[in-house]
């Protein structure tokens, strides 16, 4: 202890580490005691990119306690990859890499991802042909550069970055004031591109898209009440896309 902050001693950690097991089993008893038989209750933790478009996340969980007032929810934005067993996180919601963990996966999409920079930009600095001859690159945090480099790309490197920023809105808003060429998601410069403010790049240096996927820990792991959540948000999911699809006005 100090007058700053508090951490544990090795003999707290030994009890923590011993104790850790007994008390998810003893949270779990007392979440099934405080709602009655063929209810829904307890708690569910779940983690979303920090850059993740909150409004579908958020309009499911409103409507889904609504339904089963009785479930708690702790939601974690972070652009860190959390470890769904230490973290004891029943839901992630996060870019695949297509299996090979064990882990269990619902897919809600495939992400398309395309280089974009400014028009401003291309008028000033020209249009790369390659990648290794991008100017000005806005690169994402390391992690996830090698994860774009090893699916997105065919193993392909990115440059390295005169900018570099771990959240993707923040890549765009750079991408848009004419700071350079960056990798982002398909759709995220959509406007832009329509009226004619940016320019994508280099469609021929994309080889695959990346699926955005559900993430449990492990089959045995899905309780009743995260797998009643993880229907409801796939299905809100599914209706919010299709909704983007309409033409506008209507």
């Amino acid at each position: 202890r100090s007058t700053r902050s508090l951490s544990l001693t090795e003999d707290g950690r030994l009890l923590f580490d011993q104790a850790e097991g007994g008390l998810k089993t003893l949270t779990a008893a007392m979440d099934a005691i405080r709602t009655k038989p063929g209810r829904l209750g307890g708690l569910i933790r779940l983690t979303a990119p920090a850059d993740f478009p909150t409004d579908t996340l958020t309009t499911a969980i409103t409507e889904f306690r609504r339904m089963h007032p009785a479930v708690r929810f702790d939601v974690m934005l972070t652009s860190a990859t959390m470890n769904m067993i230490d973290g004891d996180v029943d839901i992630a919601l996060r870019i695949s890499r297509r299996g090979g963990e064990d882990r269990v996966e619902r897919r809600l999409l495939d992400v398309g991802w395309q280089f974009c920079a400014s028009s401003e930009w291309v008028r000033r600095k020209g249009r790369p042909r390659t990648i290794a001859e991008i100017d000005d690159f806005i690169a994402p945090a390391p992690e996830l550069a090698r994860f774009l480099e090893h699916t997105v790309l065919g193993g392909a490197k990115l440059p390295a970055g005169d900018v570099m920023a771990d959240n993707q809105f923040a890549i765009r808003d750079l991408v848009l004031a004419g700071n350079g060429v960056a990798l982002i998601p398909e759709g995220l410069c959509a406007d832009a591109i329509e009226d004619g403010r940016v320019v994508v790049l280099l469609d021929e240096a994309i080889a695959d898209t990346t699926p955005l996927a559900l993430t449990f820990p492990s089959r045995a792991d899905i309780v009743p009440r995260v797998r009643a959540f993880a229907d409801h948000f796939a299905k809100k999911f599914e209706r919010s896309r299709q909704a983007e699809r309409l033409p506008r006005g209507r």
